[in-house]
């Protein structure tokens, strides 16, 4: 370690990233596969990087006589390394974690904060922003542990004096949380997902669960929107705050003004918020809920700043018919989305796919409950990725009870908007969300689901 405390007094920094790195870089190669390893130490080289810290499982790998590695084989190591290169940091962490609206609560959180001229990053699916304003884009919704601290950091030295992160159950297994400690965890709900990953639907929630219990520090407060998990969390913590007892103290309700615009109402305030979809207001609550906890006080305003993009965001509208997109992808996404508008539409329409390499039992579930609310459903491409998409969609329109099957994204996104205004009603463009790529087999391809949406609304009539 002499010669990496040597490298620091020097100025050098560790970068996980490889597009990155220069002559003053150690790059931390975190991966677990011998191919990666190997094309990634050809990268470091290419970019004059002469120092790899890497796990010791990989020494028979690390062949080339102009890099010089360290090498770790456990946790203790790689946190002794990470103390030595970054600081302990004093802004506040807050965790947002669960199956579903975990992007909407952080990134809203970050922006209501951010409205309200408090200082503060958001870190997730979305990207890396600071003081409300996008600084980059990020791989995983959970960022490896070195790139976590790099960018908290950053915002430790912008003045932040808050970090919403979202943490996902895979980045908990795989270490990406480190030794970091929440000041309050906030977890949405318990559902399915990633069982792809977990195997098991006990695995799944066993680290959600273990992610809150094994990174509270003696202060830390866990917030839950489902007061159905107060018990499991018990468990954990006695302290666990609901979102339902915060709504009955403040005494605050939602009233609907129109099928568009609500206002919520409190002993401390009221805001007006305008959304088609009424299970955006329980996320709101939520960042309201977080917001109070943080500052013992309420916010001065909200606008629609903290709703975040692809989550049910109108991109058309006419008096004959709305399109949005949504980033749902799991069956109770689906339920939450389709039953939580207002307006009753004669004609519910939807595009929407499955992800390929992803977990294959949950397409059925899925398929019967868009077709359980909607009365048109448009089968096509997600994200294929490796698998055959032809199989994809038939095993949704196995399960659906009026489907068209339409390969190609663009093809059938063409004919559901066509239709749509049309005969008019709501189509609803599913699965995406914010996402600006297409990956079909081992490659990405630019492909946003609201430029598509926006490019055929203009020429049907």
């Amino acid at each position: 370690m002499k010669d990496l405390i040597n490298l620091k007094k020097k100025g050098y920094k560790i970068e996980p990233n490889w597009q990155n790195l220069s002559s003053r870089s150690i790059f931390f190669l975190n991966t677990n596969d011998k191919t990666n390893f190997i094309k990634y130490q050809k990268k470091a080289i290419g970019k004059n990087c002469k120092f790899i810290i890497c796990k010791k499982k990989f020494k028979i790998q690390s062949r080339f006589k102009n890099l010089q590695y360290f090498y770790f084989e456990d946790n203790k190591k790689l946190f002794y390394i990470a103390k030595l290169f970054f600081k302990p940091l004093k802004l506040k962490t807050i965790f947002i974690t669960g199956t579903n609206g975990k992007t909407s609560v952080a990134y809203g959180s970050h922006q209501l904060m951010s409205l309200n001229k408090i200082n503060t990053c958001y870190i997730g699916t979305l990207g890396f922003y600071l003081n409300g304003k996008k600084i980059k884009d990020l791989k995983n919704t959970t960022p490896s542990f070195f790139e976590l601290l790099i960018l908290l950091s950053i915002a430790e030295n912008s003045s932040a004096d808050y970090a919403f992160i979202e943490t996902s159950s895979i980045g908990f297994c795989d270490g990406r949380l480190g030794f970091l400690k929440y000041d309050i965890g906030f977890l949405t709900n318990l559902k399915s997902d990633h069982l792809d990953y977990h195997k098991s639907l006990k695995n799944y929630h066993d680290a959600k669960l273990n992610l809150l219990r094994e990174h509270s520090h003696k202060k830390s407060k866990i917030l839950i929107q489902d007061i159905f998990l107060q018990k499991k969390l018990k468990k954990i913590q006695n302290d666990v705050l609901s979102q339902d007892n915060f709504v009955n103290e403040s005494k605050l309700e939602i009233n609907q003004i129109n099928s568009r615009n609500h206002e919520i109402k409190s002993k401390f305030g009221s805001y007006k918020v305008s959304t088609l979809n009424y299970y955006v207001m329980k996320n709101i609550i939520s960042m309201i809920f977080i917001y109070v906890s943080l500052l013992k006080k309420w916010p001065n305003k909200i606008t629609k700043r903290i709703f975040a993009k692809g989550r049910s965001e109108i991109v058309y509208e006419n008096d004959k018919c709305i399109i949005l997109v949504d980033y749902a992808h799991s069956s109770d996404a689906f339920i939450n989305l389709l039953t939580s508008f207002y307006n009753h539409y004669d004609n519910k329409i939807i595009v929407y796919g499955c992800g390929g390499n992803r977990d294959k039992t949950k397409r059925p579930k899925i398929a019967k409950a868009v077709s359980k609310y909607t009365n048109i459903q448009i089968i096509t491409d997600d994200n294929p990725r490796d698998e055959n998409p032809k199989l994809i969609r038939d095993t949704l329109f196995d399960y659906s009870t009026n489907p068209i099957n339409i390969a190609g994204r663009e093809k059938a996104i063409k004919y559901a908007v066509k239709l749509v205004k049309k005969i008019g009603g709501i189509l609803i463009v599913a699965g995406k969300g914010h996402e600006n790529t297409q990956t079909i087999k081992s490659k990405s391809y630019k492909f946003s689901d609201h430029l598509i949406i926006k490019k055929y609304a203009k020429n049907f009539q």
